[in-house]
C-alpha cells in the first residue's frame, strides 16, 4: 500500500509517501516512484537529479552513521552515492524524524534505500528485543 501525504504541507513542493509493504516490496515501490520522478524531471527538464529522501526516526540514525560516519561511508562506497542527514536542530518534540537524502542515478539510490532500510529495521528490531 502507498500513502501519498497531500493533505500535511498542502503548499509544499515536496510530498511524504509512506509504503507498507515487505522490505522488498517496499525497496520495488520506491524504484518504481524514482522511475516516475526521474522521467517526469526530465521531460520538463525540472532538474538534472532527483533526490531521493528517506525520513527515519532520530533513535535510529546514529546506528546507521556508525562510529566515525564508517556505515554511512560503506553505504556510500558500495552504492556510488552521496548521502546526506539533516541536522540535530531540525528535530522537534513533534518531529522526531531526521531526512536522509540519497543522490546519484536512480539505480544507486535504490540500492543505497536497500541498504540504509536494512540498517534501520536491524536497529528497529535490536530496539524491540531489548524492551521484551
Amino acid at each position: 500500500r502507498i500513502d501519498v501525504h497531500r493533505k500535511e504541507n498542502a503548499g509544499a513542493a515536496e510530498k511524504a509517501i509512506s509504503i507498507h509493504s515487505s522490505p522488498e516490496g517496499c525497496s520495488a515501490a520506491c524504484r518504481m516512484i524514482l522511475d516516475i520522478m526521474h522521467k517526469e524531471a526530465k521531460d520538463t527538464k525540472a532538474a538534472d537529479e532527483v533526490p531521493l529522501k528517506i525520513l527515519a526516526h532520530n533513535n535510529f540514525v546514529g546506528r546507521l552513521i556508525g562510529k566515525e560516519g564508517r556505515n554511512l561511508k560503506k553505504v556510500e562506497q558500495d552504492t556510488e552515492t552521496k548521502i546526506t542527514i539533516s541536522s540535530l536542530q531540525e528535530l522537534t518534540l513533534y518531529n522526531p524524524e531526521r531526512t536522509i537524502t540519497v543522490r546519484g542515478c536512480p539505480e544507486s539510490c535504490c540500492r543505497a534505500e536497500q541498504e540504509i532500510m536494512k540498517k534501520v529495521r536491524e536497529a528497529y528490531e535490536n530496539d524491540v528485543a531489548a524492551m521484551s
